[in-house]
């Protein structure tokens, strides 16, 4: 299951917030795989794409503000996860299709957000943090 963990925070509150969220819905989409109708799983899993569509849109957006380096292989990360949870989309309402694979879609999700927040979120979170945070971020207590 997708954990929270304090080593996550990039020490950036609006940052840490929406990846709680996402890990929250992950968590509910995963939970879902095994004891909710294909209908709540594909709602779940919508409601998953949705949010960290928007995440990313934000991130990208500070990314821009703050002529983060890192911009394209940032953006490559995310359009990459976003592919694959469309693929699991497609798998899921494939008539007759195998379904998806609880075990394998957690590893996947909880190893690509440990990875991709400590290392390119922790990365972006220092550049903003040395080069002047956007006005609507506040800086948490954490410092990655």
């Amino acid at each position: 299951m997708v954990k929270w963990k304090p080593s996550m925070s990039v020490g950036i509150n609006e940052i840490d917030e929406q990846h709680q969220e996402i890990i929250r819905r992950a968590g509910q989409f995963l939970a879902s795989l095994s004891d909710r109708s294909r209908q709540d799983t594909g709602i779940l899993l919508s409601y998953l794409r949705n949010y960290c569509v928007t995440h990313f849109g934000a991130e990208e957006s500070w990314m821009r503000e703050s002529s983060f380096p890192g911009l394209a292989e940032h953006q490559k990360a995310h359009d990459d996860f976003i592919k694959r949870l469309m693929a699991l989309s497609a798998e899921h309402e494939r008539p007759r299709g195998h379904g998806l694979r609880p075990a394998e879609v957690g590893l996947w999700i909880n190893e690509w957000l440990e990875t991709h927040v400590a290392g390119l979120d922790m990365e972006l979170a220092r550049h903003m943090r040395a080069h002047g945070l956007p006005a609507r971020q506040q800086q948490g207590p954490a410092s990655a």
